[in-house]
């Protein structure tokens, strides 16, 4: 029995050691000194209107920062959409306008809906010590389907497909900004947070 117990904690060292020995990793930001970057990066300011849609995908954002350990900060509400960028001082800035879903049917059998969210963002923020300014204008979208002859007057799905839609931006927001505000190249030395 204490022969095969060696044997088998053997082989899980051995398996252990030839993963790392091939390069193999987890996906991400698994170099220290970037990780360290990341976490040094000041507060973002988030600039959105009032809407229901700019309300849901700031809530959205400010989620996907936390999770990556960013600090943000609630900037101006714009008015009507205004393409006016804001006055940052110097602190990064995220500015998203102009959020719109646009739904598509599809009527057959099954009745195929594609729900497509856009919105434009704009980044302000400091790279190699200048101030730089990004417009983008992101789009997501998500299909489903189902029988109108087996659901009721409502569809639930749509609304859990907008909440999906508003967290998907927020997610492409953050993996932008997180790639524009961290250097691909290391300075000699790092800012201590």
């Amino acid at each position: 029995m204490t022969h095969k117990f060696v044997w088998l904690a053997l082989t899980g060292v051995l398996a252990a050691t030839s993963l790392s020995g091939c390069g193999f990793q987890l996906r991400g930001y698994h170099n220290t000194e970037r990780l360290k970057m990341v976490r040094s990066l000041p507060a973002t300011q988030l600039v959105f209107g009032n809407a229901p849609e700019d309300v849901a995908v700031k809530n959205a954002l400010k989620h996907q920062f936390a999770l990556m350990t960013l600090p943000t900060v609630d900037g101006p509400t714009l008015t009507n959409n205004s393409a006016v960028l804001v006055d940052t001082k110097g602190q990064p800035t995220i500015q998203v306008r102009n959020i719109q879903l646009q739904t598509y049917r599809l009527r057959g059998l099954l009745t195929e809906i594609r729900m497509v969210m856009s919105a434009e963002v704009t980044y302000q923020l400091q790279q190699n010590g200048a101030p730089k300014i990004i417009k983008n204008t992101i789009q997501v979208q998500r299909s489903y389907q189902y029988d109108q002859a087996n659901v009721a007057t409502d569809n639930p799905q749509a609304e859990q497909i907008k909440v999906w839609l508003y967290d998907n931006i927020a997610q492409r927001v953050a993996e932008q900004y997180l790639a524009l505000a961290v250097p691909t190249t290391l300075p000699a030395k790092l800012p201590t947070p």
